[in-house]
């Protein structure tokens, strides 16, 4: 079949996005075409090629651009077959589809990645109460903590994990982001503990691989050189609202902005003692926080980047209003997304059925399968957070849900050990999600 003009178009304009967005991995595919590693990096490159969804024609076209893996030096590939797919001389056309489809340095990367599959991640999930410990049945221990507040659950999953993967002779690679700014007067209460992370750090002789980003929004991880393209478990504790517990693609932002005017008060862009802030007034009381408070990015967002980064997604105490809305993204059917409507305790039960209702008779503590209710949403919608992994498309093969803010045995942030004391709010959730790159 010949290549489609319009999709060729595409694939070449997000293999130049790819390399302006992520201009340190794009420097460091330079070791990726070198002599002595060519052959290797090009086996790679072919074999994330036959497992893309790229359409059939333009996977072929590119494993015949590069000799189906074999060659061993650059100048034996067709060079105008490469330039005609990427718009690149040889060795940069490598180079970039190295980046695009994430083959990368070993030194950095091949060691850090996780080998299991879906399908052996969700049997895992099915045979173990604790889902942390797959930190200890996977041959890579990884994980990415999402809004890592004041490191408190880092510090819990060190000193609960690191001796037993010592005593299996293998490492911890924790990464640990916060959008909070070390020092701001905003927002204390969640910026890292710097005690906490002087602990952390002296454990890195012990086999912990540690590193920390305050000050970094988690959508744009592309700008971050250590990072991985994937971990073990990716986990946010306490999603925030209202970042998080209204969806963009079905509430319009005028619809959000005066839902947020209506429950948190009248808020603007202020400045104090030079820095931006949020200023909102609730109840006859000025509040200040974090200029992005505000930000609403949605629950399909935090979805796309954990099926993107993640071979067990774990969100915990998720309050109810996130909790709904992340339901919504991952249940086929429209009718779960209805339009322009504000999800409340009063339409809830008709809009979730019998969903609803099995969830709300949930005991604390207790947890079921999602498909067991419902069917699963077939594919995610593509929003684009990573641009390196555009025109791959997920899904969640399984997602289980457990009721409470705190579980035996596994390791907890500050806020979630807050709930028991929160009497107004309602018993969190806990999602754990396997995703799946979708096939064509």
């Amino acid at each position: 079949m010949p290549l489609d003009p319009t999709g060729l178009a595409d694939f070449r304009a997000r293999l130049a996005e790819a390399r302006e967005r992520n201009q340190g991995a794009w420097e460091a595919s330079r070791r990726l075409v070198g002599r002595s590693r060519l052959q290797a990096s090009l086996k790679r490159l072919a074999d994330a090629i036959r497992s893309s969804s790229l359409p059939a024609p333009l996977r072929e076209g590119l494993l015949g651009a590069i000799s189906g893996g074999s060659a061993d030096r650059v100048q034996s590939l067709p060079g105008e077959a490469l330039k005609q797919l990427t718009g690149l001389p040889a060795t940069k056309a490598v180079r970039a589809l190295c980046l695009f489809f994430e083959v990368r340095d070993d030194g950095e990367q091949t060691a850090s990645v996780p080998t299991v599959t879906p399908t052996q991640v969700e049997q895992f999930i099915r045979d173990h109460r604790n889902p942390f410990d797959l930190l200890l049945g996977s041959e890579v221990a990884s994980l990415l903590d999402l809004g890592a507040g004041d490191l408190s659950f880092a510090e819990e999953l060190v000193e609960q994990y690191l001796p037993r993967l010592t005593g299996q002779q293998k490492s911890l690679t924790l990464h640990c982001l916060d959008r909070v700014q070390p020092g701001s007067k905003l927002g204390v209460a969640y910026q890292g503990d710097p005690a906490r992370l002087d602990r952390l750090r002296r454990a890195t002789s012990a086999g912990l691989q540690l590193h920390y980003w305050a000050n970094q929004d988690m959508f744009e991880l592309g700008k971050l050189k250590k990072v991985l393209s994937c971990y073990t478990i990716v986990t946010c504790q306490a999603p925030a609202t209202p970042t998080f517990a209204f969806e963009p693609t079905r509430l319009s932002r005028s619809l959000i902005e005066k839902q947020l005017r209506k429950t948190k008060g009248q808020f603007r862009k202020v400045r104090v003692e030079g820095e931006e802030a949020l200023e909102v007034l609730h109840e006859g009381r000025a509040l200040l926080f974090p200029p992005w408070k505000f930000d609403i990015k949605g629950p399909l967002a935090l979805l796309d980047l954990l099926a993107r980064r993640s071979t067990l997604g774990i969100l915990s105490a998720v309050d109810n209003e996130v909790f709904w809305e992340l339901l919504a993204q991952l249940l086929q059917g429209e009718r779960f997304r209805p339009a322009e409507t504000l999800f409340s305790p009063q339409n809830l039960p008709d809009i979730f059925g019998d969903v609803h209702a099995k969830l709300s008779a949930l005991p604390v503590g207790g947890s079921l399968p999602l498909a067991d209710l419902a069917e699963l949403r077939a594919t995610l919608p593509s929003m684009g957070n990573q641009p390196v992994e555009q025109g791959r498309r997920y899904r969640f093969r399984y997602v289980e849900i457990r009721r409470g803010a705190v579980f035996e045995g596994m390791p907890a942030s500050r806020t979630a050990r807050l709930f028991k004391d929160m009497k107004e709010e309602a018993t969190p959730w806990m999602l754990l999600l396997v995703p799946e790159e979708c096939e064509e």
